[in-house]
């Protein structure tokens, strides 16, 4: 920080003159210039004056100073001036007409005037930022009673064992999201993954936000499509592993807006924040709680509010962020909306991609309660080290395939199998606990045509089940590459007649070209909406006819 001479050096010979007999001390120097030099060197020769002053301040002014000095000499000056009060810019003509420090308005008005703190801007994580400071020559003096070593009070309170009852540990299932989102990606060409998600059970999070996270650990690419080499490095890689991967690209991506996902919030034009450090700011106050106690979530949010309400945006600047409520429709501009942001912010945080990651474990008063109450994993070190944590979970389970083509696939399967399964199949609902897939003709051309072969899903499903595969289903497969489908289905309109002299004469007339394969002597199959013609025919024959097929 400067010293007291440093700080001096925006004064004129005036602001020195009030600073000097508020000290006692007799200033004669012709300039500014000498003033300041003369001033500082008084001040600081004199360290029992110091005392003294400081001694016979009121509580509220010790209380400010013991702040800065606590703080390590230096508070943002909007959270001080919150504190402790403004003071009054005016210039040196009206300042000695009016003599606004024999009458401060504010503990910093009066501290200011003295001396004892002064204000200017430093570099801090948000960029330049302005600062009330005490000069490191001053603090260096300052009496050992303002020097109170009190410990930072907890941000959150333990919660009630009745709080907690129902809780949910951390797992390593947004592994398995991941590879279901990847395969979807990858079978829709990036477009539409979304149609496949849709039979998939206890999504945790939106498809987009997954998206955003996989983009953000450089998985995917801007259109949306899995990037080859990065995914099955990913889906090969040991579970810890990918986690740790995936919890690392969280906690250091500059492009993941843990904000735009909130769900009632809607970024609404243009304003500048960054990502990554609102979400480093949010996690090192959390980081503050100790870890080996379950914490209450609202408490948190409530004691965030009135001790740290600047922790997203250090500059107190409540009106330049353009949110919107969904839900209503309302601009969340100004702090009365504290707690749809700073306070929303917190609990997604929280409650999604640290929990989703393995950070944190959470809990609700009941199975289908509120997870209002949360505490540090076990895997909470080595991830936020960047490390794999230390678990083991065997992905040695085996996919099956029955008689009819139906493919399940349990969760501790290899997950760069079930990718390329996906690909292969329709996806049906889970089955039993396990992911559920259906060969059809239609999956496996979709396959054809980004690439891959039958003979691929053969030798994928022989290379990791543990039993041998149907026979028949091996040998359809085969002949489908080879034959393309041999047998299918087609809704027809049958013509049946009451004797077969009926269908001869129809044959005989110029309706045979509506006419399609006789099926028997009195039946046969009738073109595609030709129906009201034959009808039109078998009358000028001399024959009526009735439509029950129910089309219209």
């Amino acid at each position: 920080m400067p010293t007291l001479l440093q700080s001096l050096q925006k004064h004129d010979l005036g602001h020195l003159q009030i600073m000097a007999d508020g000290w006692d001390i007799a200033l004669s120097a012709p300039d500014v210039r000498q003033g300041r030099k003369e001033l500082a060197s008084a001040v600081i020769k004199s360290a029992g004056i110091l005392v003294e002053l400081v001694e016979d301040l009121d509580q509220k002014s010790q209380d400010a100073l013991s702040t800065l000095i606590g703080a390590g000499g230096q508070v943002p000056w909007h959270l001080f001036v919150e504190d402790y009060g403004p003071v009054r810019e005016i210039g040196p003509g009206r300042r000695d007409r009016e003599k606004p420090y024999l009458s401060p308005i504010s503990t910093t008005e009066k501290l200011w005037y003295l001396g004892l703190i002064s204000r200017d801007f430093f570099d801090s994580d948000a960029g330049p930022q302005e600062f009330a400071y005490i000069p490191e020559d001053l603090m260096d003096l300052m009496p050992d009673f303002l020097r109170i070593d009190i410990s930072p009070p907890l941000l959150s309170r333990i919660a009630a064992p009745m709080e907690r009852a129902c809780p949910f540990p951390v797992d390593d299932h947004i592994l398995d999201h991941a590879t279901t989102f990847l395969a979807a990606a990858r079978a829709s060409g990036g477009q539409d993954p979304d149609r496949y998600l849709t039979v998939e059970q206890s999504w945790p999070m939106r498809p987009d936000t997954l998206a955003a996270l996989l983009k953000s650990a450089g998985l995917i690419d801007e259109d949306g499509l899995p990037l080859a080499e990065p995914v099955r490095a990913f889906l090969e890689a040991p579970r810890p592993e990918a986690l740790a991967s995936l919890a690392d690209a969280w906690l250091h991506s500059p492009d993941f807006d843990d904000l735009a996902y909130i769900p009632h919030i809607a970024p609404a034009g243009e304003w500048r924040h960054n990502p990554m450090e609102m979400r480093q700011s949010a996690i090192s106050m959390i980081r503050m709680l100790p870890e080996d106690q379950w914490w209450s979530l609202p408490a948190l949010i409530s004691t965030m509010r009135a001790q740290q309400p600047d922790f997203l945006r250090p500059k107190g600047d409540y009106d330049s962020w353009y949110l919107k409520d969904r839900r209503t429709g309302q601009y969340l501009r100004g702090i009365e909306f504290w707690d749809q942001v700073e306070g929303a912010y917190l609990e997604f945080l929280i409650t999604g991609p640290l929990h989703w990651l393995g950070f944190v474990e959470l809990a609700a008063p009941q199975i289908d309660g509120p997870r209002s109450v949360f505490r540090f994993s076990p895997w909470w070190h080595d991830l936020w080290d960047g490390h794999a944590p230390d678990y083991t979970w065997h992905e040695d389970e085996t996919p099956k395939m029955d008689s009819q083509g139906q493919i399940l696939v349990p969760r501790q399967a290899p997950r760069a199998a079930r990718y390329l399964i996906a690909r292969f199949c329709e996806w049906r609902p889970p089955k039993g606990g396990m992911y559920s897939y259906q060969i059809t003709p239609a999956s496996l051309t979709l396959a054809d045509q980004q690439g891959l072969k039958v003979r691929h899903l053969i030798g994928l499903l022989q290379r990791y089940s543990s039993s041998p595969l149907p026979p028949h289903t091996l040998k359809a497969l085969s002949d489908w590459e080879t034959h393309g489908t041999q047998a299918s289905f087609q809704k027809a309109v049958v013509l049946r007649v009451s004797h077969p002299k009926v269908l001869e004469a129809l044959q005989s007339s110029p309706g045979k070209r509506f006419l399609g394969t006789p099926l028997g002597p009195t039946t046969i199959t009738v073109a595609p909406g030709a129906l009201q013609k034959v009808q039109e025919i078998l009358i000028s024959l001399g024959y009526l006819s009735e439509d029950k097929t129910g089309e219209q």
